[in-house]
């Protein structure tokens, strides 16, 4: 009898705490809800006729969909204290946990492994899965354009032209130009429907002046035409071949002034990627009118490596997809780089509080109908983890996870052994990773019969 009382108190206290945290979520964002806007970049305004739509699968899988955007969003600079924050905060809760309910030390060495398995995992599949990203809603009139692209054929690239093509039309974007590194293998595994209406010939070239600068053209055209060159150069026979010349991510190098470029005859600057977010705002404001003072062209890319499918910036100019592209591009005054994106912190507060931090920001940002996905979420794991369905779930999730990760490995392989020409990344890399969260699943499933979460 006492048992059972004390049973019922513990239950009571888990479903007293799942409807704190539920209010939690609702309160704070009542309180604090104020979503982001979008802006230009190059004027700083917000653009009240532009706007962006979320695909359908985000509101089924919403703690997914969220944590990916917040995952695919971060300045690449801050990957590293992100991911220390989680784990640190992932094990210290578990292991709290564990000592609440007096497990034993191997059954606490099994839970913090099984969890740190399951938080890797997350942020290894958004990478890798193709979740779609936020839409860009055009008035008439507009397009959007991605002028910095890879695919699998880039030694640095995991996905083929044609996930490259449904991550670009998922998002909204009109036209995008293939960039492959110090190649352009790439452009000819795009359908032929679509090429010089949706996709066009590029290439990113890397100068003997130790910089990359990316080459957009109206027609096919061979890159090795175009290796071991100064800058300079490049952009001289370039231009002598009717290309538009951009320099990419600036920021990463830093090896030539602004001057010099425009003096070089470069056509455009990158003020955003989403390779490389983190640009200085000072540096990046200096760039934006220099670039104005000079008649210069500005473009935000999303310089997809197929590592994530989201992106948080558009190019757009006015004209249509049915005219000339080129001439388009070239029309500076007509060219919005438009962002959905607040300031990020880097400060070393934010990154001791992470996971709290970024919950703040969901909840600020999120919509009610999002919020209710997520709650619904909440509740069932809730229930999950309460039933006797749960021990089922233990047992037989990491096969499931190891099988996952075997067929994974398996695609990428099968996907990749056709390019190994100029694709290194993948069997050197990717591969590997799989085969190694393949045998980790396989461990703990081993182990299985020790942990109690």
């Amino acid at each position: 009898m006492i048992k059972l009382e004390r049973v019922k108190i513990k239950h009571l206290r888990s479903v007293n705490l799942l409807l704190g945290f539920l209010i939690l979520i609702a309160g704070s964002s009542i309180v604090s809800h104020s979503p982001v806007s979008l802006y230009d970049l190059i004027t700083g305004l917000q653009v009240s006729d532009f706007s962006i739509t979320w695909p359908r699968i985000r509101f089924f899988i919403e703690p997914l969909y969220s944590f990916a955007f917040y995952v695919l969003t971060i300045d690449k600079s801050f990957y590293k204290p992100v991911l220390i924050s989680w784990t640190v905060w992932v094990l210290s809760a578990t292991l709290v946990c564990c000592l609440l309910n007096k497990r034993s030390v191997r059954q606490t060495i099994n839970n913090l492994f099984y969890l740190l398995m399951i938080l890797f995992t997350i942020f290894f599949a958004v990478a890798l899965v193709p979740i779609p990203g936020p839409k860009l809603e055009k008035p008439e009139g507009y397009i959007a354009i991605d002028t910095h692209s890879h695919t699998l054929r880039s030694h640095d690239n995991v996905a083929p032209a044609y996930i490259s093509l449904k991550a670009h039309l998922w998002q909204g974007f009109d036209v995008f130009f293939n960039t492959e590194h110090g190649h352009t293998k790439g452009f000819a595994a795009f359908p032929e429907n679509i090429k010089y209406k949706t996709v066009y010939p590029g290439m990113q070239i890397q100068t003997t002046d130790r910089v990359s600068v990316v080459l957009l053209s109206p027609k096919e055209f061979d890159g090795k035409d175009y290796k071991d060159m100064t800058l300079a150069d490049i952009i001289k026979k370039a231009h002598e071949n009717k290309m538009f010349v951009i320099m990419p991510h600036w920021w990463k190098w830093r090896r030539h002034t602004f001057a010099n470029l425009r003096d070089f005859g470069i056509d455009g600057f990158e003020i955003y990627n989403c390779g490389y977010r983190n640009f200085d705002k000072v540096e990046q404001k200096a760039m934006i009118n220099f670039a104005k003072e000079n008649n210069i062209a500005m473009f935000g890319v999303t310089d997809w490596h197929g590592w994530g499918y989201m992106s948080d910036v558009w190019t757009v100019v006015k004209g249509r997809t049915s005219e000339n592209i080129e001439e388009q591009i070239a029309k500076k005054s007509n060219t919005k780089v438009i962002l959905y994106r607040q300031e990020q912190s880097g400060s070393i507060m934010r990154f001791i509080f992470e996971p709290f931090s970024a919950f703040y920001y969901y909840v600020k940002n999120a919509n009610f109908k999002y919020l209710i996905s997520f709650m619904f979420w909440i509740i069932l794991v809730f229930l999950i983890l309460k039933s006797s369905f749960f021990k089922y779930v233990k047992k037989y999730l990491p096969v499931v996870m190891s099988a996952i990760f075997a067929a994974s490995a398996v695609y990428f392989y099968a996907i990749v052994r056709t390019v190994l020409d100029t694709n290194t990344i993948v069997m050197e890399s990717i591969v590997p990773s799989l085969i190694g969260f393949c045998l980790l699943w396989l461990i703990l499933w081993r182990s299985n019969d020790k942990i109690s979460l």
